[in-house]
């Protein structure tokens, strides 16, 4: 009965992640499911379980409204593997999809938009492929004249819109201090890895320019929050070099792709998308057999305070609700 089970269903801590994944618990108890694949092995044809599967547990998750702890935990994070299989089976071994509904909302189209029009106040923004030759446009070195960046001019918000509408895609570094979840996220993270950051991918259509087959220093953890995104990873490490191609797939909204540092990979944009990459070097050392754990207290991060006044509740307040113009359409 085992070899009927989604290899998932082998974790003794897997949870059903909506509808899909207990019909099938359901079918493989009473022996339909059984049933089923022997009818259609011996006729040749698939039987769909697993595009069945997936498709209801995409349209009834059991988890999509649930509301998180004061602290997000690594539970919450990686469900439905456990942290145990994740350290044991995949940390700096081999990638990991996990396919969900979660953190969907974490960043969306109407938080980028927003942030956006605070240029140029906000910092860091880089443009792929800005310019002839490929050549990548970095805000904050441009202004500063670094070497390799003096003869770029700086873009004015206009240029830099118009750069969006031409399918640029636009990386916006270090922007865990957007919302309360992604720093939230990121203290989670470092209690097991180093200090890290959160940087933003957000392409306008499909076809927009990303980076090439390649592998990075860090422990990346890619939450797709807009749109869909094609991956290609790769089985080679750094530092050799990208050759055979181990598996291609398409992630959706609400997804989750960790990548162990090192292991090449290469992103192609299908449509419009953002993804948030919250990347954490590996601390000094660790190791399964000498796990160093830092404690909330003990990390150097600056905290996200709450500047709301006493006696108010900005939920209740309803201010963000009101409509004080007639809808019309914007820019970004």
């Amino acid at each position: 009965m085992d070899s009927l089970k989604f290899p998932e269903q082998n974790n003794p801590n897997f949870k059903d992640r909506g509808l899909g994944d207990t019909i099938d618990r359901f079918t493989q108890a009473t022996g339909i499911k059984w049933l089923v694949m022997t009818i259609t092995q011996k006729l040749g044809v698939s039987c769909g379980c697993k595009k069945r599967r997936e498709l209801l547990n995409k349209w009834f998750p059991y988890k999509k409204n649930k509301k998180m702890n004061k602290h997000i935990t690594l539970e919450e994070i990686l469900d439905p593997i456990s942290p145990e299989l994740f350290w044991r089976k995949y940390w700096n071994k081999r990638h990991l999809i996990i396919r969900r509904n979660k953190f969907k909302d974490l960043y969306t189209w109407k938080d980028f938009n927003k942030y956006l029009n605070q240029f140029p106040g906000i910092k860091g923004l880089q443009i792929i492929n800005c310019f002839k030759g490929g050549a990548k446009y970095c805000h904050d070195k441009v202004k500063r004249k670094v070497k390799g960046y003096q003869k770029m001019p700086i873009l004015t918000k206009q240029q830099v819109y118009d750069q969006w509408r031409a399918g640029k895609t636009f990386v916006l570094p270090l922007a865990e201090y957007q919302k309360k979840d992604l720093v939230d996220i990121c203290f989670t993270f470092e209690k097991y890895f180093g200090s890290g950051c959160a940087n933003m991918y957000c392409s306008p259509k499909a076809g927009s320019k990303s980076f090439n087959a390649h592998a990075d220093s860090t422990e990346n953890f890619l939450f797709h929050t807009e749109g869909r995104t094609k991956w290609k990873m790769y089985k080679e490490f750094a530092p050799g070099k990208p050759k055979e191609i181990l598996e291609e797939f398409v992630l959706e909204a609400g997804d989750l792709l960790y990548i162990p540092q090192f292991q090449f990979h290469e992103v192609e944009t299908i449509g419009p998308r953002i993804l948030i990459s919250i990347h954490f070097h590996n601390k000094d050392r660790q190791s399964l057999r000498n796990f160093k754990v830092t404690t909330y207290k003990e990390n150097k991060r600056k905290k996200w305070y709450d500047w709301t006044p006493k006696n108010v509740d900005p939920v209740k307040s309803g201010r963000e609700k009101q409509n004080h113009f007639p809808l019309r359409k914007t820019n970004w």
